[in-house]
C-alpha cells in the first residue's frame, strides 16, 4: 500500500486539531493519475486547486493547503476526500496504481453512500469507450477541449456542491511546494534570452485576382475542380493568386476580363472589399485557405505523405526511404551541420518475450496560416506511425499509445531540432522557399522567427531519444491483432 509522506514533509497541524474527521468533515480533493506520464498536468491542476483555496492531495504535491491526519492513501479516500478527481488517460485506465485507487474511491462511494463522489477529468484525445466501464456514464470532466476551459468548469462544480476551502490553501502554499521542491539546477533566472519560435514569416503574392464566370449560374464550382492552382469560390467568382491568362488556359473562355478585380493581397486580407460584399473577417480566412493549399500542394510535390488530423490540418511527414537512411542535415543557429533522424523503426514485444519488426515512425508537421501582426505559417509537431514506410495507421487508439511510448523522451531540444531539420529540407541558399500559386509565389522564410524573454531557465541535461535506435512500443495483445475500436485520426 502506498504510504503518504511523512510528516515532517507537510503543514503542520492547526492549534486545536484532534485526529482524523468523520465522514461529515471531507475536505480534500484526491487527484489521481498516473505517473509518471501524466504528472505535468497533476502539479498544474493541484496547484490550480489549492490558489482557488481548496485542499488537494497529489502524489507530485503531497498535500496542498491542509493537515496531515491518515496514514496511507486508502485511509485518506475514504475518511478525508471530499472528490476523488480521476486523470482519465490511456495510461490511468490501465496502470495498476490508478486503478488500484479508482477501486478504493469506488469502495468508500458505496461504503458511505457519497453521490458524485467519482469525477473523470478526459484530458487528451483517446477514445471515450478506452474509459474504465464503471465511469464511462458520470460527469466527465472536458480538459481535452482546453485546460483552461475545463479548470473553469471544475471549480464551478466544486462550488455548486459546496466543497470545503481551507485559509491554509492559496497562491502561498503553492510558492512555498514549489520553492522546497524545484531542483536548483531547473530554476528560473533573470536574464536576456532568445528562443527559436514555431512561426515562419511568409511574404504574400502582391495581387489576388477575382474572376468572374458568365457561364451558368451554379456550375463555377464544379467547374474549377480542375483548376491547378489554389482557389476559392465566391459566388460567381474565382478568387486565385493566378492572372486571367492562367485561368482563362484551365477553364476556358467564359470568364468577363471587363470585370475583373484585382485585388492587394493584404488589404484584401485586412480589411475585405465592399464592391464584392466580402466581410474582413472571411476575406482573412479566404487567404488563409488560399496560402494553405499552395503549401499542401508544395508538399505533395515533394513528395511528402498525408495524415488528416482532426483539426482539418494536414500533418506532413517523409515515407520511409526518401531521406538518405533516413536522416535531415541542417545547421543550428551558432553551430556546426548536424542531422536529426525523421523516420525510424520500431519494434514490439511479443508471447515469450522475443521482439519482431513493426513499422516506422514519422516526423511531421502541420501547417497554420496566421496573419495577425505580419503574415506568417505556424507548424506544429506530430509523429506518425506506419506500418509500410507511408500509409498511416487508420486505428485513433494504437496511433494515441504510440505517440505516447515514442515521445515521452523527446525533450524541447529534440522537438526543436527536428523541426529545424525538416525545414532544412526545402529552402534555397536564401533560407526561403518559393511556393508556386499560379501566380507571384508564396515565399516562406524556413527559419523561425526568434522571441526574446527576459527570463531563462537551466536546462536539465537529458539526453532524450537515441537518433539510430529502435524504438520498442509494448502494445496489448488486442491492439496487436487489429481488434481496438474504430476512430477518427487525431492530433
Amino acid at each position: 500500500m502506498t504510504e503518504i509522506p511523512k510528516i515532517d514533509q507537510m503543514a503542520a497541524p492547526a492549534a486545536g486539531h484532534v485526529g482524523p474527521p468523520d465522514a461529515q468533515t471531507r475536505r480534500v480533493l484526491f487527484l489521481s493519475h498516473a505517473t509518471p506520464e501524466d504528472n505535468t498536468f497533476a502539479k498544474w491542476l493541484a496547484s490550480q486547486l489549492s490558489i482557488a483555496g481548496y485542499e488537494v492531495w497529489c502524489d507530485v504535491t503531497a498535500l496542498l493547503g491542509g493537515e496531515r491526519f491518515w496514514n496511507n492513501i486508502e485511509e485518506a479516500i475514504d475518511q478525508a476526500t471530499f472528490r476523488f478527481l480521476f486523470v482519465s488517460t490511456l495510461d490511468a485506465n490501465k496502470k495498476p496504481g490508478t486503478l488500484r485507487e479508482l477501486k478504493l474511491a469506488q469502495a468508500a462511494q458505496e461504503k458511505h453512500g457519497l453521490g458524485d463522489f467519482i469525477v473523470p477529468l478526459k484530458i487528451d484525445a483517446f477514445p471515450f469507450d478506452s474509459m474504465q466501464e464503471s465511469i464511462q456514464d458520470l460527469n466527465i470532466m472536458r480538459f481535452d477541449l482546453g485546460w483552461a476551459e475545463g479548470l473553469r468548469r471544475l471549480l464551478a462544480l466544486l462550488e455548486r456542491e459546496g466543497a470545503p476551502k481551507s485559509e491554509a490553501a492559496g497562491a502561498n502554499t503553492v510558492m512555498d511546494w514549489y520553492t522546497r521542491s524545484i531542483e536548483a539546477d531547473r530554476k528560473p533566472v533573470r536574464t536576456t534570452d532568445s528562443y527559436l519560435s514555431n512561426w515562419f514569416r511568409l511574404t504574400l503574392p502582391k495581387r489576388l485576382f477575382a474572376h468572374r464566370y458568365r457561364g451558368p449560374s451554379g456550375t463555377l464550382g464544379k467547374l474549377a475542380k480542375a483548376f491547378p492552382h489554389p482557389y476559392r469560390v465566391v459566388g460567381d467568382r474565382l478568387l486565385t493568386f493566378a492572372p486571367a491568362h492562367e485561368v482563362v488556359m484551365a477553364l476556358g473562355v467564359d470568364f468577363d476580363e471587363a470585370e475583373l478585380a484585382v485585388l492587394e493581397t493584404r488589404e484584401f486580407s485586412s480589411d475585405g472589399d465592399e464592391t464584392l460584399a466580402i466581410a474582413p473577417f472571411d476575406a482573412s480566412n479566404m487567404v488563409s485557405d488560399l496560402v494553405r493549399q499552395a503549401w499542401e500542394a508544395e508538399m505533395t510535390r515533394r513528395g511528402l505523405c498525408a495524415f488528416p488530423l482532426s483539426s482539418g490540418l494536414v500533418a506532413r511527414f517523409f515515407p520511409h526511404g526518401q531521406l538518405e537512411k533516413n536522416k535531415a542535415h541542417f545547421t543550428p543557429a551558432h553551430g556546426k551541420p548536424t542531422w536529426r533522424q525523421l523516420v525510424g523503426r520500431k519494434s514490439r514485444t511479443v508471447a515469450g518475450g522475443g521482439k519482431v519488426p513493426d513499422g516506422y515512425w514519422h516526423y511531421g508537421v502541420s501547417a497554420s496560416p496566421q496573419f495577425g501582426a505580419f503574415p506568417r505559417i505556424v507548424l506544429r509537431h506530430h509523429v506518425i506511425f506506419t506500418d509500410d514506410g507511408q500509409t498511416p495507421w487508420d486505428k485513433s487508439d494504437r496511433m494515441h499509445k504510440a505517440r505516447r511510448s515514442v515521445c515521452k523522451q523527446w525533450w524541447n531540444a529534440a522537438w526543436r531540432d527536428r523541426l529545424l531539420a525538416f525545414c532544412g529540407q526545402f529552402h534555397d541558399e536564401e533560407g526561403v522557399l518559393g511556393v508556386a500559386t499560379g501566380g507571384d509565389p508564396l515565399l516562406v522564410t524556413m527559419k523561425p522567427e526568434r522571441i526574446i524573454s527576459p527570463v531563462s531557465y537551466f536546462e536539465d541535461g537529458a539526453a532524450g531519444l537515441d537518433e539510430t535506435a529502435e524504438i520498442e512500443l509494448v502494445e496489448d495483445a488486442a491492439i496487436d491483432d487489429g481488434e481496438e475500436p474504430d476512430g477518427d485520426p487525431a492530433e
